[in-house]
């Protein structure tokens, strides 16, 4: 989601171009015309990369290697959120697969804080069928839901 505001920023902007290819640097044979677009863009790329940049946390920052192009950079970052990804995944099944519920909480928002790890997942790309989810749902409560398992299984049954 960061990566998709900061291109929908650049666009908006008119510097997305830059997160294209990167045009060769002009030659003493290059067009006047030649050194005035690879001035555009190498301003354009300064402008890209002191946005992106200040869009992320010194945290984030000091796990990047710097780059003087903002195409490079952008996926450099790209590349440190997929490691990140792997890891909050590997977090959020966790805590899906050992809820139990403990009576601390309604019910209801015990149930919703499943759900909403499943839609944490689903936006990782990781889907959870829904049948799955329900049979975890009712298999984490205690003893004292049987009632509502069995309805549960009945209603379903029909």
């Amino acid at each position: 989601r960061w990566k998709r505001d900061v291109e929908i920023a650049l666009g908006l902007l008119g510097l997305d171009f830059v997160l294209e290819d990167q045009p060769s640097k002009p030659t003493d044979k290059s067009t006047a015309e030649y050194v005035a677009e690879y001035q555009e863009w190498d301003r354009a790329n300064r402008l890209c990369l002191k946005i992106i940049k200040r869009s992320i946390s010194d945290s984030i920052m000091g796990a990047i290697p710097d780059s003087d192009n903002a195409k490079q950079f952008l996926g450099a970052i790209g590349q440190r959120f997929v490691e990140s990804d792997k890891a909050e995944t590997g977090d959020l099944m966790d805590r899906l697969m050992s809820m139990k519920y403990d009576g601390s909480s309604g019910v209801r928002e015990y149930i919703m804080k499943m759900i909403h790890i499943s839609s944490k997942l689903e936006a990782l790309k990781i889907p959870i069928a829904e049948p799955f989810l329900v049979y975890h749902v009712l298999n984490s409560l205690p003893s004292q839901f049987n009632q509502l398992k069995v309805a549960y299984n009945a209603q379903r049954d029909k």
